[in-house]
């Protein structure tokens, strides 16, 4: 298939997406029943990317590992290409294994992958501090829709929470045995839950049109959206992992100019018509281009 072949839209807007996306995951996740199969991380997050690409016009760009990797991992970044302003998050994907008589039992069983070391969420907060463009970590979590029927609907397909809060919960089950901790069941991480629109429909303080909010206001929303569930924003005890991953979550004053961009991105944003892109990424990237009209 080659990278200019168009998709059909899908999605009338970002925002569109992230109210409907989630929905339809979590009945994709409940096929594997039928089917007597688990999907995998990655699955759910190819659909997430396919149906990013499915929006209308030319403001999405997905940037493709040169090698093929596995896992669930990617970036979403929002862009002002006009301002040189930025965001990014680096999302680390978990998916639920439902509990049949409890949904709050349901466990996210590899969440301090691998083999309960928590070594991968220990490369997901020390990559952060790398990056050229101001980078939030997060979890999605993906749910099946009997779990999220069986919540009174608290619960969605795709729900987002800070890396930090979870990175602190998998230090605690990795010092002591697991099983003596709760922190893998949907019901102790419920709390920490905020969804996709989160990002995707954040408010737009700008006078006049955009595809979706400033990288500004996206940031300010997600921080806000954090904060709201852990509280811990202007606490200074944190432990050096976790604190060099919460600064890089406050505000940043925007660029003036494109030239500001990673060149890799400000590359992608200058090939957009092309959508999908081959670069030197570790994980597959979406790029949102936000702009005033």
């Amino acid at each position: 298939m080659g990278n200019d072949m168009p998709i059909a839209p899908i999605f009338a807007s970002p925002c569109d997406l992230a109210n409907r996306l989630p929905t339809m995951i979590a009945e994709f996740l409940d096929i594997e029943n039928s089917l007597k199969r688990r999907f995998r991380e990655d699955s759910i997050t190819d659909i997430l990317v396919a149906s990013m690409l499915s929006l209308p016009g030319n403001d999405v760009i997905v940037q493709t590992p040169n090698e093929v990797k596995t896992g669930g991992d990617f970036d979403l970044a929002i862009v002002d290409p006009l301002v040189g302003d930025s965001v990014q998050f680096r999302i680390q994907a978990k998916r639920l294994t439902p509990h049949a008589g409890n949904w709050a039992l349901g466990s996210y069983r590899e969440l301090a992958y691998p083999h309960n070391s928590g070594n991968q969420s220990r490369l997901l907060m020390a990559g952060v501090g790398r990056e050229t463009i101001p980078t939030i970590p997060l979890y999605a979590f993906y749910n099946p829709a009997r779990t999220c029927t069986a919540s009174g609907a608290i619960i969605g397909g795709i729900e987002l929470a800070s890396a930090v809060d979870i990175r602190d919960r998998i230090k605690m089950m990795v010092r002591v045995k697991p099983k003596r901790l709760p922190f893998k069941r949907i019901g102790s991480l419920q709390p920490l839950f905020f969804p996709l629109a989160d990002i995707l429909c954040a408010p737009s303080s700008d006078v006049g049109t955009r595809t979706m909010a400033s990288p500004r206001d996206v940031r300010r929303t997600i921080e806000s959206a954090i904060e709201t569930r852990s509280g811990r924003y202007g606490r200074h005890e944190l432990e050096g992992e976790t604190r060099g991953a919460v600064a890089d979550q406050r505000p940043r004053a925007p660029l003036r100019v494109l030239d500001s961009l990673p060149a890799n991105v400000r590359q992608a944003v200058e090939r957009r018509a092309q959508r999908i892109i081959p670069a030197r990424v570790k994980r597959p990237r979406i790029i949102l281009i936000s702009e005033a009209r």
